[in-house]
């Protein structure tokens, strides 16, 4: 399915937040997961890498380097997510939780269903 660009702008991060909460990962192994876990939406990897580096600024990611030699090519930057990731994180599912509610009254969809 094709959702409108600036829909999902602003939830970028956040997707990418909810999957580095349960480990770090690398930038490929991040696109990836997101593309099994929800067959309607694949992040571009210009996109994720975009949103990386932001969140990395912002410090809600930390970025190191990976030089194991048994994850069969070479050197990798993996990301976790910081105290101030996993704030901002729970700030903005609290923000969507009260949008869902707001749209779903407006479109006359029952929350329970």
């Amino acid at each position: 399915m094709e959702f409108e660009k600036e829909l999902l702008k602003g939830y970028i991060d956040i997707i990418v937040l909810s999957v580095l909460k349960h480990k770090d990962m690398y930038g490929y192994e991040i696109g990836k997961t997101i593309k099994q876990e929800n067959k309607n939406f694949e992040m571009k990897e210009a996109t994720l890498y975009v949103s990386l580096k932001r969140m990395e600024k912002r410090n809600y990611l930390e970025g190191y380097w990976n030089d194991d030699e048994n994850s069969g090519g070479g050197r990798r930057r993996y990301y976790r997510i910081t105290q101030e990731g996993l704030n901002f994180f729970g700030e903005k599912v609290q923000e969507w939780r009260v949008l869902r509610e707001l749209l779903d009254h407006f479109l006359g969809v029952n929350i329970n269903e």
